[in-house]
């Protein structure tokens, strides 16, 4: 077989453009050909049809997410900035959000699998040391606030509704000192004092 002239990674970079400036909808063999500037030839070719490359293309999409949080988040508030850095995401990546947390390719059947796959690396062990929580505290924690930042990021992808972040804080520390409060007393602790940080 000749060597194709455009290469895999060329295919993947003009996928993650169409999906960046375009959305998911305008995701096909054609128009990715055409963003590359090939013919839909070397797509079979080398991911075998559209389903590889759109796995493929996922997992490029979180690599992105992964880099945008780390540029952007702050080493010693890593929890902290990690949820302001989401929402930033879905506000500014909307549909690379879109794709990554509204579609199908995530493929999380548990909360487990949504732990797994959105938990950003030294996280949650930076709130059991931080907030004195045990392991499974902090885990709990930090599962329920990505669940209830991750709700409003969705209204931000959505466009649903057009939040100003200096609103969306004060609901977001509330929920913060809400779950806290609960995890601590199951803990057989007397709850949040006050020099504790708000999440986002």
């Amino acid at each position: 077989m000749p060597k194709q002239k455009t290469s895999k990674e060329e295919i993947l970079r003009a996928a993650f453009r169409v999906l960046r400036e375009q959305g998911a909808g305008e995701l096909n063999a054609r128009r990715i050909a055409e963003e590359a500037g090939c013919s839909v030839q070397p797509i079979y070719s080398y991911f075998g049809g559209m389903e590889e490359l759109m796995t493929e293309l996922f997992e490029g999409c979180r690599r992105y997410l992964y880099r945008f949080i780390e540029e952007r988040s702050d080493p010693e508030q890593r929890f902290q900035s990690a949820g302001k850095c989401h929402l930033a995401f879905a506000k500014e990546e909307k549909n690379l959000f879109r794709f990554l947390f509204l579609s199908p390719y995530m493929k999380a059947n548990t909360f487990e699998e949504v732990y797994r796959q959105c938990a950003v690396n030294g996280v949650t062990q930076e709130i059991e040391s931080t907030l004195g929580l045990t392991e499974a505290g902090a885990r709990r924690l930090y599962m329920s606030m990505m669940i209830y930042t991750h709700g409003i990021a969705c209204m931000l992808a959505a466009e649903a509704a057009k939040l100003p972040f200096e609103d969306i804080h004060p609901q977001v520390d509330f929920a913060f000192f809400s779950f806290l409060s609960q995890i601590r007393k199951e803990e057989n602790s007397a709850g949040p004092s006050s020099g504790e940080k708000p999440c986002v």
